[in-house]
């Protein structure tokens, strides 16, 4: 089992496929939970079915970027918001061996895992998890959200008991904002905090954590690591 942390899709990018092929095999399934969206993103249900479907903009992403790693697009499962219920929900995360989580609204992803009841088949699942940005923030039990121009407003979260004992700042660009978080989040819990750019990489397999740059350690155990 390995958690694949991102900040943005990078399944594609050449040197993340060399990093991750010998963890993602071409016989693997994957289930792919499209939960994550905002409010106000799709103007009806048509549209998010679409968006998520053959053809659309995200499902055309996804299957091609799978397919680098010799998975097809009927090794593909996906769990549809208003679509699936918590037995077929269910039955595709049972039969994957890596669950992808998108980015998007990690607290409304999180509102949707619980109303579907997937929470604790979720946190049993002995595979691989893929995370981008929110899809990363919600594998923590407990995780933090940064003020940004989607959040107003700093807050604690709960997320899956999947990744505890240290904490992520994704999209990390050294904002003022960021930084304030991150030294408010430390003062909190004393716990290393990592800095995960849009183009880094973080892979926690069992209890090793690997950085790939220029994802890197902003606070350690000893307090900040980074004064930059």
């Amino acid at each position: 089992m390995a958690h694949i942390l991102m900040s943005q899709g990078l399944l594609g990018d050449s040197k993340v496929v060399s990093k991750l092929k010998p963890m993602i095999k071409s016989n693997m399934k994957v289930c792919f939970l499209a939960l994550s969206y905002f409010k106000d993103q799709f103007k009806d249900q048509k549209s998010y079915l679409e968006f998520y479907s053959e053809g659309g903009e995200y499902y055309d992403k996804i299957v091609n970027q799978f397919s680098l790693y010799g998975i097809n697009k009927k090794q593909i499962s996906w769990i549809l918001d208003s679509i699936d219920n918590h037995e077929s929900a269910t039955k595709k995360i049972k039969e994957a061996d890596i669950l992808y989580f998108p980015g998007g609204a990690p607290d409304l992803f999180m509102d949707r895992i619980r109303t579907l009841g997937l929470t604790e088949i979720i946190e049993a699942h002995s595979g691989h998890f893929i995370g981008s940005s929110a899809g990363t923030m919600i594998q923590f039990k407990n995780y933090y959200i940064s003020k940004d121009s989607d959040y107003h407003r700093f807050t604690y979260e709960e997320g899956l008991n999947l990744l505890t004992g240290f904490f992520v700042e994704t999209h990390y660009r050294r904002k003022v904002q960021q930084k304030k978080a991150m030294r408010k989040v430390y003062r909190a819990n004393h716990e290393p905090i990592f800095g995960l750019p849009d183009d880094g990489l973080i892979i926690v397999n069992k209890d090793e954590i690997e950085l790939i740059y220029p994802a890197s350690i902003i606070y350690g155990n000893k307090g900040i690591y980074d004064r930059k």
